[in-house]
Order: C-alpha cells, then structure tokens, then sequence
C-alpha cells in the first residue's frame, strides 16, 4: 500500500513472525514498497505491482482530493482483484494478506485485510459514504486484522470500533520492541520522520528545513523516499529511508522526534517512548482525529503544519506507553490456520 510508509513497516512484524512459523512468505508491491522489504528480508521473493499512487491537495480539503481520484482507485481495485487470482493460481497461494488494499484477494486463498481505520472519521456526510464504502470492501476478506488493542487503552481511539463479524484485534504493530534510554549527550537534537503522498510530504520537508536551519544544532530528516541518496546539507543529515535497525538507532540518538499522526508512527512511538511534536497532514481527517486523541490521552504536543514553530514549542513528553499482548496475533494466526 502506497498512502504511506508505514503500511509497509507494519507488515514487517507479521512477516518475521510467519516466517519464524515456518511458512514461505512473497511480497508484493511498487518499487519504493520492495526497496523496504529487500533491506529488511534480502532473500525473500518481490512481486512488482502499481501502488494507487494518491494525490493530496495543497491545502486542507483531502477528502475532496480522494473523491476526485476515486474512479483511479476503483478501477485499480477491480484490476488488482484480477492479478491477485492469476498469482494465486500460478504460484499455487494458500493466503493474501492485503494492508489496505481493497481489492488484493482471491478466489483461490484464504484473505486477510490489515485495517485499523474501520470507523472513518470526518465531515457526517462524507463520514456516513465513507464507512459505507469501507464496510462493504472489509466484509469480503475472510478475515480482518486489527493492530490494536481491544480495550480502553487503545491506540485508534474511535477508527478501530466496529461490529463486522469477521474482525480481529492482533495487537499492536510495531517493527521495534526496545524502549529508547535517557542519555546525557544526543547526536540529533530533532529527528524528523517524513512520509505519506505528495505534495503535502514536501510541503512539510521543507517547513521543517527552514527550522531546522535556524538552530545551533545537528537534526536529522528522515525523508521517506527510499529512492533518494544519503546527504548533508549544514547542519542537517539527509536519510531516505533506514533499515529497522540503523531506524532505531537513529531515534534512540535524537532527543526530539517530529513526525505526522499515522497510525504506524503512534504504533512506533508509544513502544519506543520518544517526545514528540506530531503535525497532522492538513485535511486529513485520520490523522487530525488521532492528533487530537492522543493529545488528550497522553498530553503530547500537536501542531498545525501552518503553526509550526519550534520557538514556541514547550514541555514535550512521549505518547503513553500501552502494554502490548502478543497472545492476540499468535490467536488471529491459528483462527485462520496459518
């Protein structure tokens, strides 16, 4: 899936445990997606296929923006249904497992969606077509995975509340399983996580940039476009993107983490209990509803893309740390006999 990096990365957890399960696992996806899965999994093999390669607005209305794009989606959807079933067929599949792409299924194999955003938020009307639109794609998967917790402690807050029978809660998701340690001296004072569709990932970049270059001291960016060359320019580190490893060590070096409210972001940052300023992408309803949730749940610092400034940003603290369980994906796994 190709709304953002870290439907990639979320994928990473499931993938080492089915392998440790003993199963042969394919991946599947565009260019920037196999780049990921190579660093993480050399050899493993990559089937290429399109991304739906979404197109956000320059300003807030990203609703607007996804409604104009919906008849690439659908069409992409019924052609990606059509090559599920020939690479079911010839490579003799047993199971898919899609995160978020709708139509990624079978007649031939058992069908997993990954989703955390069953209950979409937004504007009621578009709220109410949405769900509508999200419900009926959801119910011909044979089964749904949620990465989250079922409980008050949640980290999807509203967006994983739902009653589709065939709907699972696996725990979170989360490529880490270290919690970041206090130091006395950091090699970056902020590290910023870019990621997500343009234009609205370099609109920020290049908000961050600005700030950045003010400051007296080394950041770092990690940009999220694997197919970029690492650089220095001044005082600021240029990554593409990181292998889980070389990605921990670099957060675990940072004092600061700046990034958007994805879910996978929150997923990393509640198990790795970094502070943190998230910046919801202007219009996007998830990412505001989460921005806000856990600014009351945890009492981290959100900004406004158009506000952000690091002058004016005080007492920084990390997103509440939730107890995983990981008994939940090991259950999801023997639900479906994998």
């Amino acid at each position: 899936m190709d709304w953002g990096l870290g439907h990639v990365s979320r994928t990473i957890p499931v993938i080492k445990n089915l392998l440790k399960r003993g199963h042969t696992v394919i991946t599947c996806g565009n260019e920037n997606i196999k780049t990921i899965y190579k660093e993480e999994f050399k050899s493993l093999n990559h089937i290429d296929f399109k991304g739906y390669n979404p197109k956000y607005s320059k300003g807030n209305n990203q609703g607007l923006a996804m409604i104009k794009q919906s008849s690439k989606f659908f069409n992409l959807i019924k052609e990606e249904g059509k090559f599920a079933d020939k690479i079911a067929s010839e490579m003799n599949l047993d199971y898919i497992i899609s995160d978020n792409r709708f139509g990624f299924r079978s007649r031939h194999t058992t069908n997993i969606f990954i989703c955390h955003q069953i209950n979409i938020q937004g504007p009621l009307l578009l709220k109410i077509m949405m769900r509508k639109i999200n419900y009926s794609f959801i119910k011909k998967f044979d089964q749904c995975w949620i990465p989250d917790l079922n409980g008050k402690e949640k980290l999807s807050g509203k967006l994983s509340f739902n009653k589709l029978k065939n709907c699972h809660y696996i725990g979170i998701l989360s490529r880490f399983n270290k919690v970041c340690k206090p130091k006395e001296k950091w090699t970056y004072k902020y590290l910023a996580i870019l990621s997500g569709p343009e234009p609205q990932r370099s609109i920020l970049e290049k908000k961050i940039i600005k700030s950045f270059n003010k400051l007296d001291a080394q950041c770092a960016i990690i940009q999220g476009v694997p197919s970029n060359k690492k650089n220095r320019i001044n005082k600021i580190d240029f990554f593409p993107h990181l292998r889980t490893t070389d990605f921990f060590n670099i957060i675990d070096n940072s004092e600061t983490i700046i990034c958007r409210s994805g879910y996978s972001s929150i997923m990393d940052l509640s198990t790795l209990q970094k502070q943190v300023i998230l910046i919801p992408t202007p219009g996007q309803t998830e990412q505001e509803y989460l921005s806000k949730y856990h600014q009351i749940k945890s009492n981290v610092i959100t900004v406004k893309q158009s506000a952000f400034n690091l002058d004016k940003i005080k007492n920084l603290i990390p997103i509440k740390q939730t107890a995983n369980d990981s008994q939940l994906m090991t259950k999801a796994f023997e639900r479906c006999g994998l």
